[in-house]
């Protein structure tokens, strides 16, 4: 088969021929869907799941096109034809086959992320400024050798009936550091920034690797830089609600949250990140510790690494399918969502600043916790040896 390019797109359109746009019977509320399917490896599985859900939105990583891993075949395609969707995939990477690679990490073709929809859909490509690994150079260190580099798909998605959605479909750098990740995440912040006014009612959903913690935190291949011990105490989806959800364009220009360290640029933030992470209205309604959506090392390493960011959207419903983790290395996100009043805004901003308050709390709870029975200890040891002084 013919292969697109890394920044190209592929598109799809399986919906029933002949279907008035317009006559199609608008569900309320909408089902979204995020999810990282883990390239496929259990496509078939994967296909019967969303097909349950029957969502009018999907947001899919990790989408593979031709590669030997995951059996050759066209992985958005086949996603499209089975549910009857519009689609698109923006290709990330091309994946080289190489003798470097092991047989369940053998390429042969492409990798993307994608959107399928009900609904008629533009698609454009983010070709992200900040990028953390340099696949091309280095990929083969880590024994996948490929050429490309991160992007974000984003389709303006028209439902009958109702205002238009701006989506996003995005997959962050997994062997960075927090600083790598903040970075991508601020030039999905400036886009959707810049569009907010046009196109209030947003979806930004992905798998962005926030897990610069645990066991990972101690390890440069998957949490390097200053801030993997700067975060000591908390997760990094903790962090990201701390630091970055929680300041808005009315906190000031320039968060000064990040800019509190004093660090140098190279081992902190650049100005540019500086002046770009505001929130401008995303909230997600999962929680940043409780739903944990990967699990690996015997529950060693688990983090809330899918997002699943609303603006300007009534949460009715969420919840977390694949929980037992059988169909892919992530677990599925679902939301039933309305349309909403700008109102909301100031909801969501109250509930993330309240998060964060009752993050604080917990916080200040471990650490009183910890010293405690550090001084305990001591007291317990000094005790000891007292005893044993008197003996003698």
């Amino acid at each position: 088969m013919d292969l697109a390019l890394p920044g190209q797109l592929v598109l799809y359109d399986y919906r029933d021929v002949g279907t008035d746009p317009e006559a199609v019977e608008i569900p309320r509320p909408l089902r979204v869907v995020q999810w990282n399917i883990e390239r496929g490896y259990r496509l078939e599985a994967v296909v019967a799941a969303l097909r349950d859900l029957d969502a009018d939105i999907l947001c899919i990583q990790e989408i593979d096109i031709g590669n030997r891993r995951s059996g050759g075949g066209n992985h958005g395609q086949i996603i499209a034809e089975q549910l009857k969707l519009k689609g698109g995939v923006a290709i990330e990477f091309q994946e080289l086959e190489s003798p470097c690679r092991s047989d369940a990490q053998q390429g042969g073709g492409i990798h993307g992320n994608a959107i399928f929809s009900k609904f008629d859909m533009e698609f454009r490509v983010i070709d992200h400024d900040h990028q953390p690994y340099n696949w091309p150079r280095d990929g083969a260190l880590l024994g996948e050798p490929r050429l490309g580099r991160r992007c974000t798909l984003v389709a303006e998605i028209a439902v009958p009936k109702r205002p238009p959605i701006l989506a996003y479909s995005a997959h962050f750098e997994c062997f960075t550091g927090i600083i790598g990740r903040a970075g991508q995440l601020c030039d999905l912040l400036r886009d959707s920034s810049a569009n907010a006014e046009r196109l209030p009612h947003q979806l930004i959903f992905g798998d962005f690797n926030t897990f610069a913690h645990s066991l990972a935190r101690f390890s440069p291949k998957y949490a390097n830089g200053w801030y993997r011990f700067r975060t000591l105490g908390m997760t990094e989806p903790e962090w990201w609600l701390k630091n970055i959800l929680s300041w808005y364009p009315e906190d000031g220009s320039r968060n000064q949250r990040l800019d509190s360290e004093g660090l140098p640029s190279d081992l902190h933030f650049s100005d540019e990140i500086l002046r770009t992470a505001i929130n401008p209205g995303w909230w997600d309604p999962f929680d940043p510790v409780k739903d944990v959506t990967i699990s690996s090392h015997s529950g060693w390493m688990t983090a809330k690494a899918d997002w699943a960011f609303v603006r300007q959207f009534k949460v009715v419903k969420h919840w977390m399918t694949n929980r037992d983790f059988t169909t892919s290395d992530h677990r599925c996100l679902v939301l039933d969502i309305e349309h909403a009043h700008p109102d909301i805004l100031d909801e969501h901003k109250r509930r993330t600043r309240r998060a964060v308050q009752e993050l604080e709390q917990r916080r200040m709870s471990k650490l009183w916790t910890s010293c405690s029975l550090a001084a305990a200890l001591v007291l317990s040891y000094a005790a000891v040896k007292l005893a044993r002084a008197n003996m003698n």
